[in-house]
C-alpha cells in the first residue's frame, strides 16, 4: 500500500509516479509531486518508481502575476 493525499492506494511493483496519476482522478494539474520528502517534477514521473509503503502528495501547479 501507498499513501497519496492521505488516502491509501493498492501498491504495484515497478509502477512510476506517470503510471499512478493515470489512475487517479483530476490530476491534470499536477506538476510536481513529493515522494517521500523529495521533490519530483512532471519530467521525470515516467522515470520515478514508486517504492511500496511510499507517502505522496500532489502538488498543483500554480501560476499568477
Amino acid at each position: 500500500m501507498i499513501e497519496v493525499d492521505g488516502k491509501q492506494v493498492p501498491w504495484s511493483e515497478n509502477w512510476t509516479m506517470a503510471s499512478l496519476l493515470e489512475t487517479l482522478d483530476n490530476v491534470e494539474f499536477c506538476a510536481v509531486a513529493r515522494l517521500n520528502g523529495r521533490l519530483v517534477s512532471s519530467p521525470k514521473f515516467a522515470e520515478t518508481i514508486i517504492p511500496d509503503n511510499s507517502k505522496i502528495q500532489l502538488l498543483p501547479l500554480v501560476a499568477g502575476g
